[in-house]
């Protein structure tokens, strides 16, 4: 079975997640990783060809590096991934836990989250809200095990102002706004002496045409900069955790 590499923390290959439960996914699972270097991901697939959903969860898991990798004798945060695997057309669910994340979360928890706030809902066809009901359960272990409060929103990183600046008033800076208003008022002063010198005038005014783009600061850009391997453009990959195969699979 060819697994694609991972776009993040959502993989829906399969295309039964609506927007609004990826975004809510994607919050919670960037909250884990900034506060505690583990790391939830999801994965949908159109189908398992013929492979059990143990060998797939555990292969992927693997594959992706899903988890910090080790530091040291003693670091407890390290192999602490998470798969949540989902084969709607074969009606399959797999929780594929890490090394570490095995000392927290028992094949047994991770069977009553599948149970109780997964199934329901993908037995309703609701395979989005399930998938992100039971994100936010796993969450729940972690923060417990942790130690931090999880509060459903990325936590505050230092933000580029210039970025936040640019978005208001459709993305121009104030101070690209004044040298605009300079530059249109030397291009009127360019053309005020009557149509045959216009041109000759205007190479005088030369200047005020190429000064006010650079400094104006840009437009306000920015993609999404937040947890991880997120920012510039592409996803940077998990970090090379491992598994053993333990977690919970089943069907509904």
């Amino acid at each position: 079975l060819q697994i694609p590499p991972p776009t993040g923390y959502v993989n829906d290959f399969a295309n039964v997640i609506d927007p609004e439960s990826e975004a809510a996914i994607t919050r919670i699972a960037d909250e884990v990783r900034l506060k505690s270097g583990g790391e939830i991901v999801v994965v949908t697939l159109p189908s398992l060809q013929g492979r059990s959903r143990d060998e797939v969860g555990l292969q992927i898991l693997r594959e992706w590096g899903i988890g910090k990798r080790s530091q040291g004798v003693g670091d407890s945060t390290a192999n602490t991934g998470t798969l949540v695997m989902v084969v709607p057309s074969e009606r399959q669910v797999r929780i594929e836990l890490g090394y570490g994340t095995n000392t927290f979360i028992t094949a047994a928890e991770a069977g009553r989250i599948r149970d109780e706030h997964m199934v329901p809902a993908f037995r309703q066809g609701r395979f989005g809200p399930g998938i992100a009901a039971g994100v936010q359960a796993i969450a729940q272990q972690y923060a417990g095990r942790f130690g931090f409060q999880l509060t459903g929103a990325v936590p505050a990183e230092p933000q580029r102002p210039a970025s936040r600046t640019g978005r208001r008033g459709g993305g121009m800076s104030p101070g690209f706004v004044i040298m605009m208003l300079i530059f249109f008022f030397f291009f009127l002063r360019g053309r005020g002496g009557g149509g045959g010198g216009g041109r000759r005038r205007r190479r005088g005014y030369g200047g005020p045409v190429i000064i006010p783009f650079p400094i104006g600061g840009g437009w306000g850009g920015g993609g999404f900069g937040g947890g991880g391997g997120w920012g510039g453009g592409g996803f940077g990959g998990f970090g090379g955790g491992g598994g053993g195969g333990g977690g919970a699979g089943g069907e509904w």
